[in-house]
């Protein structure tokens, strides 16, 4: 392992690389959080964990990298710089001109990251790659007229297309996703989003049928020669059902399907892209079709089900820069269904509880019932008495959650 990883974040998708480097390398990763650590990587002992308050927004941001850039450089161990989060994401391609002095950074530039990551940029790129989408239209602070309306009928969608400004936003009714279900609904978010300093769009979407399991997670890793080396399908079974949690999954089985695969890395390489990316898709039983929602030029907060079922994403990256990256076939990731096991980020009784039931769910409930499932957080070499105590508060806090929140 010639190159190390300095981590940006605290949160489980952090976590998730820096268990997979240890596994891999047997190395503690050294991570940078902007506040208090978050639950996943609290009290960990294959973490180092360096607070530098107000990291995560400019102007400190770029002053604190470039510090620390200059004793990477002391240290002559080439870096690779890594953030969680679309806002971390963000601030490492913005800066990467000057960050590319000190770090090696695996993003796309500034410019390509905004048009790939804003919905309404994507959907003029995916519609001439011929990616299916779901009906959509844009909506903007002029259309706070009173007099908005669907032309799908009910439900649609509504999400805002600046994550990053939106996440800093806070209301009541502040949600992170919007099922709308009347006209009077949609002109009242729209109107209450814009009152409390929203500036960005939105998009409206038709409202695919079908319940968590229609979801899809396709995450893959292009390399630095804009190859992609392995690409891997999650099927999502349930999600987050709270106002600011809804897309998180909460539990995610592994899926294979060559057609959509070959059909999203002729698209990835003809980009000449590099890094992480991982798009929403929802299978759409009107048209036989997997419709993306949205693309993100970064890993998602739940990758690690992808490494509980043999692909290390960190293990891609480092090879990628070390140059002992093999020169093989892109990776189609899940073929062999013996080997598949269930992410969880909840436990197998709350999963049982809630899940709806369908062939995905108790194929699940069969891989749960064979001990074939595991969580980014529980990790045998970094489990200790604290950290338990955090697994378990987590669970007492999740089963109220669901109760609060989950709608049958």
């Amino acid at each position: 392992m010639q190159h190390q990883v300095l981590f940006l974040g605290s949160d489980e998708s952090i976590y998730g690389s820096a268990r997979e480097i240890h596994e891999k390398y047997g190395v503690k990763s050294t991570i940078i959080a902007a506040a208090n650590p978050l639950t996943a990587t609290r009290d960990s002992q294959i973490v180092n964990i360096k607070i530098i308050n107000g990291i995560n927004d400019d102007p400190k941001f770029i002053k604190e990298m470039l510090k620390l850039g200059e004793k990477v450089k002391e240290q002559q161990q080439p870096t690779i710089l890594i953030g969680s989060g679309d806002k971390y994401a963000a601030l490492i391609a913005k800066h990467k001109h000057e960050l590319s002095t000190y770090f090696v950074i695996p993003y796309v530039d500034y410019d390509q990251m905004i048009q790939l990551n804003h919905k309404e940029s994507f959907e003029k790129i995916a519609a001439k790659y011929n990616l299916a989408m779901p009906a959509t239209r844009r909506l903007s602070k002029a259309d706070v007229t009173g007099d908005l309306h669907s032309d799908w009928g009910y439900p649609v969608i509504l999400k805002s297309d600046n994550s990053v400004e939106w996440m800093d936003l806070w209301f009541v009714g502040h949600k992170k996703i919007y099922f709308i279900n009347s006209d009077e609904e949609l002109n009242k978010v729209i109107k209450l989003a814009y009152t409390n300093g929203y500036t960005g769009t939105f998009t409206m979407q038709d409202m695919i049928p079908g319940d968590d399991s229609f979801e899809r997670n396709l995450t893959a890793y292009i390399d630095q020669n804009h190859k992609v080396r392995v690409i891997s399908m999650g099927h999502a079974l349930i999600e987050d059902p709270g106002p600011q949690g809804r897309g998180n999954h909460m539990a995610i089985m592994p899926d294979y399907n060559e057609t959509i695969y070959q059909q999203y890395v002729n698209f990835l390489e003809d980009l000449k892209i590099t890094g992480f990316v991982n798009f929403d898709l929802k299978y759409d039983q009107r048209d036989d079709t997997y419709k993306v929602f949205e693309m993100n030029v970064r890993l998602g907060r739940s990758n690690f089900w992808a490494s509980l079922n043999g692909v290390n994403w960190m293990s891609y990256l480092i090879a990628d820069y070390d140059g002992t990256l093999t020169n093989e076939p892109v990776l189609f990731a899940n073929k062999n269904q013996t080997e598949w096991q269930v992410w969880l980020a909840i436990t197998p009784r709350l999963f049982k509880k809630y899940a709806r039931a369908n062939a995905a769910s108790q194929q699940a409930l069969q891989l749960i019932a064979a001990g074939k499932y595991g969580y980014t957080y529980k990790y045998e070499a970094d489990w200790n008495y604290r950290r338990f105590l955090n697994y378990w508060r987590a669970n007492r806090n999740f089963s109220k959650y669901f109760e609060k929140y989950f709608k049958a």
